[in-house]
């Protein structure tokens, strides 16, 4: 068993822990800042994608395609089929864009994994009308594992994201599951959409150009 494989990403980790004090309760702003300097570690990446959903009285076809991102929120999508995808889906989760169109967050509770603390985050919106949202991140490496969107009392969409040790050095996607209710986009019942990464390529140094000339394959 290779020991330095399993203890490479807890040791990543460690550091950011370190700043606080054993045993210190977290404030939601302090899990938050720690997660995007993850995030921030990858300054790009490429990987190969399968979008599949399963929306009742709907037959969709399987997509597959290549995705292509740059910081801070740069997306290029190339398929021989049209693929329709979130952008935030794409960009490492939209952690910094609910801080910008939400005013308040705050830690709505603290469960937990296994023997690691389980933080849920809650983002309060600037006004009333806009969407509520709950964001879990896992205690051991920091990055999300279930998000829902709420509107008043009624939840839009649960999503649920499983990460792996990429290359040694990064926690990136490799899957997400969204769950819409039943009425949102079909009467007959919920709807699934899974995304699915695989054969990552991070911070090769993807230049500008690449997402300004969308015409090329």
């Amino acid at each position: 068993m290779n020991m330095r494989h399993h203890l490479g990403p807890l040791l990543v980790v460690a550091g950011l822990l370190a700043a606080g004090a054993a045993g210190a309760e977290l404030t939601a702003q302090q899990v938050l800042d720690k997660t995007l300097a993850l995030q921030d570690q990858v300054q790009d990446y490429t990987a190969k994608c399968t979008l599949r959903a399963n929306v009742p009285g709907q037959d969709l076809p399987e997509r597959h395609f290549t995705v292509y991102y740059k910081q801070p929120d740069n997306v290029r999508i190339v398929s021989n089929e049209v693929v329709f995808v979130p952008r935030e889906a794409l960009t490492l989760g939209s952690l910094r864009r609910h801080l910008t169109d939400n005013a308040e967050v705050s830690m709505a509770g603290v469960g937990s994994i296994g023997q690691y603390p389980l933080y849920c985050i809650k983002f309060k919106p600037k006004e009333d009308s806009a969407n509520r949202v709950l964001v879990w991140i896992r205690g051991d490496y920091l990055f999300p594992t279930k998000t829902e969107i709420w509107r008043g009392i009624t939840r839009l969409v649960s999503i649920e994201w499983t990460f792996a040790w990429i290359d040694g050095k990064y926690w990136m996607p490799t899957s997400i599951v969204a769950t819409i209710p039943s009425g949102i986009l079909s009467d007959e019942g919920p709807a699934t959409i899974s995304l699915s990464w695989r054969d990552y390529k991070v911070n090769t140094g993807l230049s500008d150009e690449m997402f300004r000339d969308k015409g090329r394959g």
